[in-house]
C-alpha cells in the first residue's frame, strides 16, 4: 500500500501565519517612554538649550523636549521625568542631554559630565526599565535612588542608596554587575564595571537621599502660590534648593578600590 504525505490544511497554515505575525508586531510596537522632561525647580546658574534654539535660563513648568542640553555652573535643577514623574536632581558643574528613547536605545538622557541624584519610580508588569547612558556606562533600574557622577575622563562612578541597579559598560558587552544598597562601582571608558565595594570606601561623605527630595516638593508645592505673584525679574533669587554647595567633582583616583 503506498502511503500518501499527510497535507495540512491551508487553513490551519494560515492561521499559524496570523499567529506569527500577531507576535512580531507585538514585540515591535512596544512603546518607548515618553520622551523629556519639566523644571521642577532651580537655582544659582543654570542654562538649558533646547534643540534649534540658544542656551537661555531655565523657568519653573517648562517642558523640556528630547534634544535639549542642559548646562549648570554653580546651580542646580531638578527635573521632573515625563514619562512616569521620576526625579533627576541635576548638580553644580554638570551638563546632560535628554533623549527620545527608542527600541534600540532606551537611554532617556545621557550625563556628559558631572553628578545627578535619581529618584526612579518602580516599574511594575511588563514596563521597561528606567535608563541612562554616560561616556563610559549603562544604568538601568526598575525604581530606586541612586548617584551618578562622571569625571572629566570618562569616568562613571554609581552610588546606591536604595533598590538595585545595573551597570554595564557599551565597550564589553555582556559584562555587567548589580548593585546594592550602600555599594558603589566605578567605569573606565572601554573597561568592564568595577566589582561593587561598599560607598563609604570611595566616598566618605556621601549623603544619603533620606527624605530631601521630599522636601523640595512639598516646599515648592506650598510656595506655589506666592511664586505666581512673584515677577518674571524676581523668579530666580526665589528659587533656592537645599543642597550641598559642592557635591559634583571628580572621583578621587587614589581611591579607586582594586
Amino acid at each position: 500500500m503506498i502511503r500518501r504525505p499527510v497535507q495540512i490544511p491551508w487553513l490551519w497554515l494560515l492561521l499559524m501565519l496570523c499567529l506569527s505575525v500577531a507576535q512580531l508586531r507585538a514585540q515591535t510596537n512596544v512603546p518607548a517612554p515618553l520622551a523629556g522632561a519639566i523644571v521642577t525647580e532651580w537655582s544659582g546658574s543654570v542654562e538649558i538649550q533646547l534643540p534649534g534654539k540658544p542656551f537661555a535660563k531655565p523657568q519653573r513648568g517648562q517642558i523640556l523636549s528630547a534634544g535639549a542640553v542642559i548646562a549648570t555652573g554653580d546651580g542646580r535643577v531638578l527635573l521632573t521625568v515625563r514619562s512616569d514623574e521620576s526625579k533627576i536632581l541635576v548638580r553644580p558643574r554638570t551638563r546632560l542631554i535628554l533623549n527620545e528613547p527608542s527600541l534600540s536605545n532606551w537611554n532617556a538622557l545621557e550625563v556628559l559630565l558631572g553628578r545627578i541624584r535619581a529618584y526612579i519610580q518602580k516599574r511594575t508588569g511588563g514596563a521597561p526599565p528606567f535608563q541612562l547612558g554616560t561616556p563610559s556606562a549603562v544604568v538601568a533600574v526598575r525604581g530606586t535612588r541612586f548617584d551618578v557622577e562622571v569625571n572629566r575622563r570618562g569616568t562613571t562612578e554609581v552610588d546606591v542608596f536604595d533598590g538595585l541597579v545595573e551597570v554595564a559598560s557599551p565597550g564589553t558587552k555582556g559584562q555587567s554587575v548589580l548593585i546594592s544598597p550602600g555599594f558603589s562601582t566605578r567605569v573606565a571608558i572601554g573597561g568592564a564595571p568595577e566589582p561593587p565595594v561598599p560607598t563609604r570606601e570611595i566616598r566618605p561623605d556621601v549623603q544619603a537621599p533620606d527624605a530631601e527630595l521630599q522636601h523640595e516638593v512639598d516646599r515648592e508645592r506650598s510656595s506655589q502660590a506666592e511664586r505666581s505673584a512673584e515677577s518674571e525679574q524676581a523668579e530666580p533669587a526665589g528659587a533656592e534648593l537645599n543642597e550641598p554647595q559642592d557635591e559634583s567633582r571628580e572621583p578621587r583616583e587614589g581611591n579607586k578600590p582594586h
